[in-house]
């Protein structure tokens, strides 16, 4: 696929652009913007146009409109404005797409066997489809570019690596539209695009997202429940006896037998109630001297008096001056520091207590009012009094049984849910393990990119070009990508961050992309938008050697923008580096006729 030409059905304020294309592919597409008042300091060769192009091409290949987009940022310039891409299709027709500002949902596509048609007057019953719906035209228009390599990924998921927008020079793979989305949105289909099976790398993030929401899940249903996952063995053991005491119980109130229940509860309250009593006492002892210890150390306040240290030492003829008072000073703050950390610390450590002490408290009069009534029990000598109170026992032990049942349940989910967490992360292993060694593998085209990719980056920065793909600390699929440090093969250097060689470097992974897929379904151009700013001339001529060689062979269309003092040159006498049929659109800074819309700037 590649771009042969845009128009709009207003050539007064937007002239069309025919670009070099097919047979003509060899030359380039330049998009320059001159500098007509060099001296006029109020006006700008950057605000002519060069990047709105970029981004009009990418609303006419269907990108989403979005608040900051131009033509929906200043919807009153653009009204009644249709724009139309024709586009030269793999198959040999070609397209042609219709977009308007006013209703940017409303698409029309047609196909047609010759380029350089006009579209603007076509009735609607003429086209192909006239009423599609962005969604739809995509899907249509994926069909008819066929860019089999992309498969099952349609086109507009990898255009935007071939109209680079000044930020998208930062990283080759994770461009703007990705930075502010999961990996999961993107790697898979950077594994795809060299040659890998995205599945793995797709599963790996999908078990990451479901492991999260178990793990969460898991978390709520514990908070509901007083007992650990691992206590559930004892709960049901505890729930057995608990169930054993209801029934034995309710059979000796039925008989008016009590003896074996009074056994039952001498035997507990002295082996349980006594005993649990006994250790919180002691707790609550030990809380109370915590407390006071820490109410004692936060009362104490820094004694230190810089001021009593000065006349010490002018008393003893000393003098206090220089570092000796800077140590002392240094010394106060550090104390106070570390006051101030000590003292966070203890009320921490205070509210913990405080909390503790509340639990045990509550306990322990439940405790109380538990041993009151068995010793009633035990000592009653009244049939009927004893009946009575056994019956309220038998309550509350069955209230107790219902309570324990409903925590062995919810326990029990949590467990499930646990045992989920644990085969999901053991099969995150099997996966993280089946993309290590996947990558382990290179690929035909991970292999013949590399080669390319570094014999490129060689050429242009004198530098080995490195790239590779690797599983992260994460156990993700992940990727190398810089230039080599010199005498150190495949390590990579600081030298390839800097902004100029990054922007290079992106260039160059972009070019090395196109060449792999050079005689195969996929895209066959590039927008290159300000490359040369703030590069060496020469790294831009190297750049620009690279590039003519690739379209030499016309399978490539290339298009740049640049102004005029980025313009390379070996010397002030040398020539334009530009043929005149080149320079596809040719913008200025004297008025309103030299941007790419002919209206104020906006």
């Amino acid at each position: 696929m590649q771009i042969s030409r845009i128009y709009s059905n207003k050539d007064d304020l937007f002239h069309p652009i025919d670009f070099n294309f097919g047979k003509h592919a060899d030359r380039l597409n330049v998009i320059f913007g001159d500098v007509k008042k060099p001296k006029d300091k109020k006006r700008d060769s950057h605000n002519l146009g060069k990047t709105t192009l970029l981004h009009l091409i990418e609303f006419l290949m269907l990108k989403g409109t979005a608040p900051e987009q131009f033509l929906v940022k200043h919807q009153d310039r653009f009204a009644g404005y249709q724009f139309f891409i024709e586009v030269a299709l793999n198959s040999g027709e070609f397209a042609t797409i219709r977009r308007g500002a006013d209703n940017p949902n409303k698409v029309a596509l047609t196909k047609h066997a010759e380029s350089g048609r006009r579209l603007v007057d076509l009735p609607d019953d003429q086209w192909d489809h006239a009423e599609l719906s962005r969604e739809e035209a995509v899907k249509l228009l994926d069909g008819w570019l066929d860019l089999k390599v992309l498969k099952p990924y349609d086109y507009r998921m990898a255009i935007t690596y071939f109209l680079r927008a000044q930020g998208d020079f930062s990283d080759e793979l994770q461009l703007q539209k990705f930075q502010m989305g999961k990996d999961a949105h993107w790697k898979p289909f950077v594994a795809h695009l060299f040659g890998f099976s995205e599945s793995p790398v797709q599963r790996k993030y999908e078990l990451d997202d479901s492991i999260g929401a178990l793990k969460q899940r898991q978390a709520e249903q514990a908070a509901e429940v007083q007992y650990r996952e691992e206590d559930l063995p004892k709960l049901q053991a505890q729930i057995s006896v608990l169930r054993q005491q209801v029934e034995e119980l309710e059979a000796q109130l039925d008989a008016f037998e009590f003896d074996a229940e009074e056994r039952r509860i001498m035997k507990n309250l002295v082996d349980e109630v006594e005993g649990e009593i006994s250790d919180i006492n002691e707790r609550l002892y030990n809380i109370n001297y915590d407390v006071r210890q820490i109410d004692v150390a936060m009362e104490h306040k820094d004694r230190f008096d810089l001021d009593e240290v000065a006349t010490i030492f002018s008393e003893s003829n000393i003098l206090f001056a220089g570092q000796v008072k800077k140590q002392y000073e240094d010394l106060v703050d550090f104390n106070k520091k570390v006051t101030r950390e000590r003292n966070a610390a203890l009320r921490t450590r205070r509210t913990t207590l405080d909390k503790e002490r509340v639990e045990l408290e509550s306990r322990k009069t439940s405790l109380d009012q538990r041993r009151e009534q068995q010793l009633r029990v035990l000592r009653s000598t009244d049939t009927f009094d004893k009946f009575k109170t056994l019956q309220l026992e038998l309550s509350e032990q069955k209230a107790q049984l219902v309570y324990l049942d409903e925590q062995r349940k919810k326990l029990e989910v949590v467990a499930a849910t646990a045992l989920q967490v644990r085969e999901s992360e053991r099969e995150r292993g099997r996966v993280v393990d089946e993309i290590k060694a996947m990558v382990a593998r290179p690929t035909p085209i991970y292999e013949n990119f590399s080669r390319v990719f570094n014999a490129y980056c060689q050429r242009v920065l004198s530098h080995e070009g490195i790239f590779y793909f690797h599983v992260n600390s994460n156990g993700n699929f992940d990727y190398t990508i810089g230039l080599g440090t010199p005498g150190q093969t495949g390590k990579t250097s600081s030298q390839g961050e800097g902004t100029s060689y990054k922007k290079l470097v992106c260039a160059l992974f972009d070019l090395a992309l196109l060449k792999v897929y050079e005689d195969v379904g996929f895209f066959h151009f590039v927008y290159h938008d300000g490359i040369f700013e703030a590069l060496d001339d020469r790294k831009k001529l190297a750049l620009l050697e690279v590039v003519r060689e690739q379209t030499s062979t016309m399978k490539i269309q290339y298009i740049m923008t640049l102004i005029a003092s980025d313009l390379p040159r070996i010397d002030e006498k040398s020539p334009p580096t530009f043929a005149e049929d080149e320079v596809v659109l040719r913008l200025h800074d004297d008025g309103a006729d030299g941007r790419l819309f002919k209206m104020a700037e906006f």
